[in-house]
């Protein structure tokens, strides 16, 4: 008895402690444009026929409108094998108020050839313009990556010339829960 009554406080304590919550700070740089990142979302956007999974991960400058996305009711369906056929993405960039100011894609791909990639690094110009901020140099490093979490740091690798013309400076940090947001 006396194990149980020392260790209920403890098991308590760990049940009350609220989950990890998600974080993104950081930004990207390139000819003086700085995006900066505050706000994220990583789900599963596609599943091959051998299993394999790309979970999806988006920064935003701003906050994104999880009950919007909710409301996708084509997003809530299983991943296909495909992230060209996914809603997700389209409804996550569609969000202009949490992507005008800047977004990043990056897409990882699990299984035996497990890599990352940024996909895009954009935001709308003023004029209405779709402007990307690519340099090539990114570099995505995970400190946890799976089913329920992902987590890591964008950072940026200095270039000598002359293949320093598109060099961009990243300095990001993400972590988030894998998970399309329910209604």
């Amino acid at each position: 008895m006396r194990i149980v009554s020392a260790f209920l406080p403890m098991l308590l304590l760990v049940l009350a402690s609220p989950a990890r919550a998600d974080s993104v700070k950081g930004w990207c740089e390139r000819d003086g444009k700085r995006l900066a990142f505050t706000d994220g979302i990583a789900f599963q956007d596609a599943r091959d026929a051998q299993g394999v999974v790309t979970t999806t991960i988006y920064l935003t400058a701003k906050p994104l409108d999880r009950g919007a996305l909710a409301k996708c009711s084509a997003c809530a369906a299983a991943p296909g094998e495909s992230t060209f056929t996914s809603p997700r993405g389209d409804a996550v960039e569609a969000q202009r108020g949490a992507t005008a100011a800047g977004w990043m894609e990056i897409a990882h791909t699990g299984g035996e050839l497990d890599m990352a990639t940024i996909v895009n690094l954009m935001y709308v110009a003023p004029d209405g313009t779709l402007t990307g901020l690519d340099g090539g140099n990114g570099h995505v490093a995970f400190t946890t990556k799976g089913a329920a979490r992902m987590s890591g740091a964008v950072t940026t690798e200095a270039r000598e010339a002359p293949m320093n013309d598109t060099d961009m400076s990243c300095d990001v940090t993400f972590d988030l829960a894998v998970g399309w947001p329910k209604g």
